[in-house]
């Protein structure tokens, strides 16, 4: 599976920018050449921007591409604090979901190196400041794995239960109050996770998805492959930004669902999602869709190589 992933991934070269887009009120745009300064939004007239990465795997790294690899949290962290540090639009962080590696060995256990590389991407995640994490599948089995460690990130999901998880979240983003939870497909996990459990998402993303609306001015619905789950969710009007996290490797233009802004996150956040939204009395009139083609022209934050190079270094002590 692992190296049918990295196939995947490698997969496409440098891709081109489509011409055309989806209706007057949604735009998109590929950032794929120059340094990071000159990939960086021009001043708009967004009210929110919606950062979104998923599929990390346990890895800090880029994809072990032979050609261009993408992605690397440090080179994430970096884009986010960049747009930070230059715009004032209040920004929310999100993570669509098998951000941890559940990768077993011939016993039927996880691999040993599997809860460093977990705890070393649980570390990373909680330096870029993640608002929400969507728990699929794989990380139930890397939660499991990891015991008493998965505290502290704010881990998300209207369908899945057990320690560390939390149906929703709501965070203030300047004047707007955004509602974040995640639904997951009942896939099998061939990790035991008796702590956890599974249940449909539809009903259970409608339980959920129907309160935050009351409580909330835009509700965000994170997918982990549960696409089909989502667009029955997002056409009965409960979500207004779909993020759809299923190993997705091409560009993909904004799609509207319902009254729902629907985004395809990257395989392996090769590419970072940026959604601009212009929100004018509590409903969404234009949305750009960014994505920031994470190469090696964009310099990395040096923390968090830093804390990749340890990484490496303990994984394979782990390995051996």
């Amino acid at each position: 599976m692992t190296i049918w992933l990295a196939l995947l991934a490698c997969a496409a070269s440098k891709p081109s920018v489509p011409a055309r887009t989806e209706g007057p009120e949604l735009r998109s745009v590929l950032a794929s050449d120059g340094p990071l300064e000159s990939r960086l939004a021009a001043p708009d007239s967004a009210s929110l921007v919606i950062f979104y990465a998923g599929e990390q795997k346990g890895s800090l790294d880029p994809c072990g591409c032979p050609d261009r690899p993408r992605g690397g949290l440090a080179r994430m962290h970096a884009y986010i604090d960049a747009t930070r540090g230059a715009q004032s639009v209040p920004v929310v962080t999100v993570d669509g979901g098998n951000f941890l590696e559940d990768a077993m060995g011939l016993d039927g256990e996880l691999r040993p190196e599997v809860p460093v590389m977990n705890r070393y991407v649980l570390e990373g995640l909680g330096r870029i400041g993640f608002d929400a994490l969507n728990v699929g599948t794989p990380d139930l089995s890397g939660l499991t794995g990891l015991g008493e460690q998965n505290a502290g990130l704010p881990l998300v999901s209207s369908n899945a239960h057990g320690p560390g998880v939390w149906p929703s979240r709501i965070v203030d983003a300047g004047d707007l109050r955004v509602a974040i939870t995640g639904i997951m497909s009942r896939g099998v996990s061939f990790v035991p996770t008796p702590a956890y459990v599974v249940d449909d998402p539809v009903e259970a993303g409608r339980a959920t998805l129907r309160q935050l609306r009351q409580r909330s001015d835009l509700v965000v619905l994170l997918s982990y492959q549960a696409a089909a789950a989502a667009r029955t969710l997002a056409r009965e009007g409960l979500a207004d930004v779909v993020i759809d996290t299923n190993l997705h490797s091409t560009f993909d233009e904004p799609l509207r669902v319902g009254r729902a802004i629907w985004v395809r996150s990257s395989l392996t956040t090769m590419q970072l999602g940026e959604l601009r939204l212009t929100v004018l009395d509590g409903r969404i009139v234009q949305a750009l869709d960014r994505k920031i083609d994470l190469d090696d022209e964009i310099v990395g934050n040096a923390e968090d190589e830093l804390l990749a190079d340890r990484a490496r270094q303990e994984i394979a002590a782990a390995t051996r």
